[in-house]
């Protein structure tokens, strides 16, 4: 029985989205972030610097986080209606660029394996490092509201205490730290790593050269902490890397890049745009009537089809009527139980 029911859902999925009557499309432009800054336990200068460097402590003498440095990123999405429930909005397309203080980084837009980051370990076949965008975690009472620009981290604070960090899933969707991925053993999952149409691997970034992330919308949590930003009106991101570093160190010295701030004088007189986010996201707004999974205040096919294209993990889903973050023959039914035809 599950065997055809899965041969059946293989055959409509491309049916999915089928019957969106009631979303609104909505396409928007950030040319700058409302906020950024260096996310590092020794940043004296929140939210004024013009560069915030991505930088790795692993192996070092110092009880460090392995993303040392690490640069946040925050847009308030003033186009996009906010205080729907996550469910109502459904991300289609999302991409971060970034420009570069830096001219001596060389551009690795791949992964690399951790063993390349051990003293005794594998040799990296390719040159530099790949810079990564995630979400964003919060401790001690802060979120993306009130952390901002002004919201301090423990000044030197040990590994694992900062008040901000790149954030990532387990397999299970449950969310995690990423900034120690080296030390704890785990490959995390980004929402995009950095990448260049215009460079060849290996080659050096140049100044003002521009690294853009395409995000894994597809992905159902990182789909999810999209949808639940959304709601709450800030769309926060991280940026990091393992470029390594030592102490003292400046990003020309230790070959770990800059990124340019919003603070930066050529930000300021408009020569270089800030981080830009542009974002596509259809905001479905709930009727109220009971399997209405498009908006249209109907229970029928559609829904059906877009129960059926949504099977599986699927958190802040239109189609998870239970809320159990999963899609399954409990939604088919709530479907066919509430038929209006």
């Amino acid at each position: 029985m599950k065997s055809s029911w899965f041969k059946v859902l293989g055959g409509i999925l491309w049916l999915s989205f089928v019957g969106q009557a009631g979303a609104e499309t909505i396409s928007s432009f950030y040319s700058q972030p409302d906020y950024d800054r260096w996310s590092y336990m020794y940043n004296g200068t929140p939210g004024t610097r013009s560069v915030g460097s991505t930088f790795s402590a692993y192996g070092s003498d110092y009880d460090f986080d392995d993303r040392d440095g690490q640069v946040l990123l925050g847009w308030v999405t003033v186009d996009i209606p906010t205080g729907l429930p996550a469910s109502a909005y459904r991300v289609t397309s999302m991409s971060v660029d970034i420009a570069t203080a830096s001219d001596d980084i060389h551009y690795d837009p791949t992964l690399d394996d951790p063993q390349t980051h051990e003293v005794d370990g594998l040799e990296d076949e390719d040159p530099g490092r790949p810079v990564c965008l995630s979400g964003v975690g919060f401790r001690n009472g802060f979120d993306a509201e009130t952390f901002g620009e002004t919201g301090e981290h423990p000044f030197g604070a040990p590994r694992g205490l900062r008040n901000t960090y790149a954030l990532g899933y387990t397999a299970d969707g449950d969310p995690i730290d990423i900034s120690n991925n080296l030390t704890e053993g785990f490959d995390p999952t980004y929402f995009a790593v950095g990448f260049n149409n215009e460079l060849t691997p290996g080659d050096l970034i140049p100044e003002l050269g521009r690294l853009t992330f395409e995000v894994d919308v597809d992905d159902p949590y990182i789909a999810c902490y999209l949808s639940e930003s959304l709601s709450f009106g800030t769309l926060d991101v991280m940026v990091s890397s393992l470029h390594p570093a030592s102490q003292p160190g400046s990003g020309g010295s230790s070959n770990y890049p800059d990124w340019m701030l919003k603070e930066h004088p050529l930000v300021d007189i408009g020569v270089v745009d800030g981080a830009t986010l542009i974002i596509e996201v259809e905001v479905i707004e709930p009727s109220g009537v009971p399997g209405d999974t498009n908006g249209d205040a109907a229970t029928n096919v559609d829904d059906l089809l877009n129960v059926l294209g949504d099977f599986g993990p699927c958190p802040c889903c239109p189609t998870d009527f239970d809320g159990d973050g999963l899609v399954n023959v409990d939604e088919v039914l709530s479907v066919i139980g509430s038929w209006t035809g």
